[in-house]
């Protein structure tokens, strides 16, 4: 147990410790070279005196020599980041360095899957192709459950899929689908599940619709940039009726598969605002006017059988739907850490944090939770997404339903990365932009109400608030600077005590007696 302070304010943390940095002239150019400072410096006591910087220049390098004359020091959880060798390395108590992947099982689902959409690429799927990837993601889920460490080990999948290794559909289907697989693994493990034969099953079923519910992409021009047009967005979203459609003939896969498919980007309840897509209504129409039209072809009846199936799903009350939204996290996940034309592969943390950024309009909240908790420091190699010192913005709902965004500062993270301690720093309105789909775009600093009482709260303890965003200082940094000024030298709010008035007193101890 240590003191450390960060951005201006002290507490006691179980995790960060803190060694002289040795900043020799060869680590020092390295930094030139890279043009990279790859993690936070601190002063002795855990102030950060220079920032983590991804694109550092001169000035930056300059400003660490000067820093490091009078010395710095770095977090001893940062050691491989820097180069150092034969530092200790420290993980998240309950969690093992076990690597849950071989290469040659990476190797060999990624052979598998290009094979499988080159086909697809060229004519339909056959029921042998069906039961064959049924039975190889059956075998890989088997391989990976009964490790001793599996529901603690790290899903190491990043580490054999490289831009190099394959294409970018067969990449993106080969994490999502590793990625849902441990998301429904130790979601189920974690509620106490122990029929081992329906786990299986229920396992499969989401690891089949992961590899398949982008294949439709497979079949049409999709826009490529960083920013989409309105109508450009209006055309992917066709994307889930075309994979769909596909594999709607084959008897082969389960009718959960295919509805999976048709709903992996609808992971919220209908009727909540966010960023669902199809339209509900529109799926359905769409659906019913095929059923129609495939009704007197005598060659399209399984595919006339499965859309009445689908039909009936669709019009069903789902409260939650688990697979949609695993499916819809793991695949932001596996598109945000692969490199595409406008932006290079995404750090898994930082990937990890985009996607607790998304999450407002996106996923749902127990969705968020699980990921978070389960599976997401395993994809980062045991290193830790949020960190004591760090700002997150949790929601909170008021008795007349209101959403009031609250900003609050890490005092405690553990494993369970969304249910950290948190002391409410204020206040703050976001910024929410419509197009072309719902999202945080910023906050307006005007609307900072500070909370002179820095009121505490465990969030393993309180079911009321949601984790909605991750504070980046390389991003944020009016926003940051403001915060810390907030923090720095803080005091706890105390409520006056009130002046007692002894004649007052007296009455109230007149008006007692004569009772």
């Amino acid at each position: 147990m240590c003191v450390i302070v960060n951005q201006g304010r002290t507490f006691m943390s179980p995790v960060a410790r803190f060694e002289p940095f040795p900043l020799t002239p060869e680590i020092a150019e390295s930094f030139r070279a890279k043009k990279q400072i790859p993690a936070h410096l601190y002063s002795k006591e855990g102030q950060i005196l220079i920032y983590k910087k991804e694109d550092a220049g001169e000035v930056e390098i300059e400003r660490l020599l000067k820093f490091a004359e009078r010395g710095i020091y770095y977090n001893t959880e940062d050691a491989e980041t820097f180069g150092l060798k034969g530092s200790e390395r420290k993980i998240p108590e309950g969690l093992s360095d076990t690597k849950l992947l071989g290469e040659e099982t990476a190797v060999q689902l990624s052979k598998e899957t290009s094979e499988l959409f080159a086909q697809l690429r060229g004519g339909a799927l056959t029921a042998e192709s069906a039961k064959k990837t049924r039975d190889r993601l059956d075998s890989m889920f088997k391989s990976f459950e009964e490790q001793p460490d599996a529901m603690i080990g790290l899903v190491n999948i990043l580490e054999f899929m490289k831009d190099d290794v394959a294409a970018y559909d067969v990449q993106m289907a080969v994490k999502r689908t590793v990625v849902s697989m441990a998301m429904k693994t130790r979601g189920m493990h974690a509620n106490s599940f122990r029929e081992k034969q329906k786990m299986e099953e229920m396992t499969n079923i989401v690891m089949m619709s992961a590899l398949f519910c982008d294949i439709g992409t497979t079949r049409m021009t999709m826009p490529t940039g960083p920013r989409l047009t309105d109508q450009e967005m209006t055309y992917v979203k066709n994307h889930p009726l075309m994979s769909y459609l596909m594999l709607a003939h084959q008897d082969e896969i389960d009718a959960a598969v295919k509805r999976n498919i048709l709903c992996h980007h609808r992971p919220l309840r209908a009727g909540i605002t966010g960023n669902n897509y199809p339209d509900l209504r529109v799926l359905i129409d769409k659906l019913t006017k095929l059923e129609t039209q495939y009704s007197a072809d005598s060659s399209k009846t399984s595919i006339v059988r499965d859309i009445r199936k689908q039909l009936v799903f669709l019009k069903s009350d789902v409260t939650y739907d688990e697979d949609a939204n695993i499916l819809a996290i793991a695949s932001a996940f596996a598109s945000l850490t692969s490199k595409v034309a406008w932006r290079d592969a995404m750090p898994p943390e930082k990937a990890v944090r985009a996607i607790i950024n998304e999450s407002y309009f996106t996923f749902s909240e127990r969705a968020v939770r699980e990921f978070l908790d389960h599976v997401a420091i395993s994809l980062c190699d045991n290193k830790k997404i949020l960190a004591e010192g760090d700002f997150i913005i949790i929601v909170t709902r008021s008795a007349e339903g209101k959403n009031h965004f609250e900003i609050c500062q890490i005092t405690q993270a553990s494993r369970y990365q969304s249910r950290p301690g948190v002391d409410r720093v204020a206040e703050i309105t976001p910024k929410i932009e419509q197009s072309p789909k719902l999202r945080i775009a910023g906050f307006d600093l005007d609307s900072i109400k500070p909370d002179r009482r820095f009121a505490h709260y465990e969030l393993a303890q309180d079911d009321s608030r949601r984790l909605v965003y991750a504070i980046d200082p390389e991003i944020e940094t009016d926003l940051y600077a403001r915060l810390q000024e907030l923090v720095a030298g803080r005091k706890r709010y105390e409520p006056e005590k009130p002046v007692r008035d002894p004649k007052a007193h007296d009455k109230a101890a007149d008006k007692q007696a004569k009772a």
